[in-house]
């Protein structure tokens, strides 16, 4: 079974797709009550803020949980990055290591300490095999509780809704009219206060693929929102994916090494 779900566990990490031991919330929960009135560029300059605010180092523990229509696997995660750099994550079961991976700029790297193999790729790799055109930065992103895939020269839009603050990627008018050429949508969705992501919904149209990312609470580290709970909800033509998220432990700012080595015995992943 461990064999047949790397892959699986491998995307769950990549999407924040991380768990907590309480009951499970509802994607699509909203406001019930009407928020005031916002204008659209303060709501842009807010996300725009919010996508520079990312540590040079970052440190954290998690405890996961993830589901398919064929899984329902628990495991332990700890992740170091340094921006820019290099993402590490060790994956547990029964606190015995299993998966340990480093993602950079340009490699992804995933050594199986069970079945004593190993995958190396380019980046490419996680488009062709999980259909999510992920970048290293956007996988920093995502970790952080950042607004993913942000450009500040591309012209965003507040989506009229008296119960959420939206900002998208294209104007409301266009998004019934998705097709598959076009491009990814992203909305975003800010906190009552405004001051944090608290939703990421992302549309691929030639993919045929929703994720939708919720960041249920946050903390204050070292003047840095972080995420502390949350869920994702990943759906494809082929498979609907559930996983909630719980961080135990975060650190800003204490530089950690990252080093992954491959043994010698390990041979290629089939």
């Amino acid at each position: 079974m461990l064999r047949n779900i790397t892959k699986l566990i491998f995307s769950a990490v990549l999407m924040i797709s991380l768990a907590s031991c309480g009951a499970k919330k509802s994607a699509d929960e909203e406001n019930t009550h009407k928020l005031p009135k916002v204008k659209e560029e303060l709501l842009i300059n807010r996300l725009d803020s919010l996508s520079k605010e990312r540590p040079e180092h970052f440190y954290t523990k998690l405890s996961s949980k993830y589901s398919d229509s064929k899984y329902n696997v628990s495991f332990k995660t700890s992740i170091r990055m340094r921006t820019d750099s290099a993402f590490h994550a060790l994956i547990t079961f029964a606190r015995i290591p299993i998966y340990n991976t480093m993602v950079t700029p340009d490699t992804l790297t995933i050594v199986d300490k069970r079945n004593n193999c190993y995958i190396q790729e380019g980046m490419t790799y996680l488009k062709k095999t999980f259909n999510v055109d992920f970048k290293h930065e956007n996988i920093e992103e995502l970790i952080l509780g950042m607004p993913i895939a942000w450009d500040s020269n591309v012209e965003y839009h507040q989506i009229k809704d008296p119960y959420n603050y939206i900002v998208s990627s294209q104007p409301k008018r266009n998004i019934r009219r998705l097709d598959a050429d076009d491009d990814v949508l992203i909305r975003y969705y800010l906190s009552n206060d405004t001051k944090s992501l608290r939703r990421l919904v992302i549309d691929s149209p030639k993919d045929t693929t929703t994720i939708t990312v919720n960041y249920f609470g946050r903390e204050m580290i070292d003047n840095y929102s972080i995420p502390t709970s949350g869920d994702i909800n990943v759906k494809t033509p082929r498979e609907d994916i559930y996983v909630d998220f719980k961080y135990n432990k975060s650190i800003i700012n204490e530089p950690r090494v990252l080093y992954l080595a491959i043994p010698n015995k390990y041979e290629r992943c089939e």
